[in-house]
């Protein structure tokens, strides 16, 4: 019961912070957070190429940032209330 009110607070936590579950299997969850890129970029992008592009580049950026620039990570069930602590403090 304690690993999985520690895994429960974690996953919750990390979904309600802006990551989305991608995988849940029957000992861990990856979490993966995914973006379109800067909105400066965009504007750049738009800026320069609209007229010539009709927004194709701005596509095509949103779609690289959105699949190379991704984050994952992986919370496990059966990992110990102390060393979830430990880690949820180092990484903020």
């Amino acid at each position: 019961m304690e690993y999985s009110d520690s895994y429960r607070r974690e996953v919750t936590a990390k979904v309600e912070s802006g990551w989305r579950i991608e995988e849940e299997t029957r000992d861990r969850v990856t979490l993966v957070r995914r973006e379109f890129g800067d909105v400066g970029i965009h504007i750049l992008i738009a800026i320069f190429t609209i007229w010539w592009a009709a927004g194709v580049p701005n596509l095509l950026y949103a779609a690289y940032k959105y699949f190379t620039d991704s984050q994952r990570t992986v919370v496990w069930k059966d990992r110990p209330e102390a060393e979830t602590e430990e880690l949820t403090t180092n990484a903020e």
